[in-house]
This record gives structure tokens, sequence and C-alpha cells, in this order.
């Protein structure tokens, strides 16, 4: 029979505008629902977020990420940290065009020595040792604040959930900051 493409089935009935997100774990390698992006500053911060339905690539959506926080900000940050998934020669190009002084993004494939030598600098491990904790946020964002399942409806609904509880964790750790 072969595999059939039916565009805008319906995966959840709780939440209609959910998709199939094609993920690389063995485990789990279809998801459904939305694709989440959180930003995060060194002192533990989130400072924005965006919701995707479906699941476009990563290395898109790094761009938009660092735009989001020079307006925030006024600023482009002094570093980016990513996992290799955002790793593209036309980013990496971009951020050092806008100003930021260390680009952490691991290249996927094969390596040339230059590169090789590059991601073993001791500020590149640093900055991929920070990006290890931002996985960790995303798992305590889903534990202790409720983004492992949305309460409301469509995306809309989940953006707002997700909002609530980024707030909420922002609050927690301006009162642990201000001890």
């Amino acid at each position: 029979m072969g595999n059939r493409v039916i565009p805008d089935r319906l995966v959840s009935f709780f939440d209609p505008e959910a998709r199939p997100i094609k993920k690389g774990k063995l485990s789990k390698n279809t998801e459904f629902g939305y694709k989440l992006r959180i930003d995060e500053t060194e002192s533990g911060f989130v400072t924005g977020y965006e919701i995707y339905q479906g699941n476009p690539s990563d290395d898109t959506l790094l761009i938009p990420a660092v735009e989001n926080h020079q307006r925030l900000f006024q600023t482009v940050p002094n570093a980016v940290a990513t996992d290799r998934s955002f790793s593209s020669k036309d980013n990496e190009k971009e951020l050092s065009e806008k100003g930021v002084r260390h680009i952490s993004c691991p290249t996927r494939g094969k390596k040339s020595q230059k590169r090789t030598d590059h991601e073993k600098r001791p500020w590149f491990q640093s900055l991929q040792r920070f990006r290890a904790a931002g996985e960790a946020k995303i798992s305590l964002l889903k534990r202790r604040y409720g983004l492992s399942r949305s309460r409301y409806r469509g995306l809309f609904g989940s953006k707002t959930w997700i909002g609530f509880g980024i707030l909420a964790h922002n609050l927690r750790r301006a009162a642990q900051m201000a001890k």
C-alpha cells in the first residue's frame, strides 16, 4: 500500500491543530503536538519562546531567535550555544555579521581538522555545557511547570499555557536571586 500523506489530518480530538513531529529518538520517533523553542540567559531566565506547528528545521529557527533577543535587549548576545541541528554555514556567517563573538554550534557530519580544533577550544566546550543545561531547563519546565501537557486547546491555547509556565518559572528564578 505504501506511505500516504494526508494533509491536515486529525491526530488529536482535544487539539485539532496538533501535528505529528518526527524525532530522531529511538524510543519515540514520532510525537504529536507542537515544537517549542526557548531562549535562555546566563542567569537562567527564559527571555523568549516560540511554538511551531509541524516540525520546521531547527537551522531556520536560530536567526529569528537572535533577532528577538536583539529586539528585547537592544544588543546582540555575546555568545550563542546550540546543538548540531541548528548548525549551518549561513547561520554562523549571519551571526558573525550581526556581531556575536562566540558561536558554539557543532557542525553535522565529518569535520575538518580545523573545525575539530575549533570545537575543542575551552570557550566552545564551556558554551556546550551551558547548552546542555538548557536541555535540562526544558525538562524542568515540563516537570515543574506543566509544559508536558497543555490544559488549553489549540495553538493559541498552548502558547498561553506555555507562557504561564515560563512566567511562573521566571518569577521563581527572580525570587531565588533576590535571597
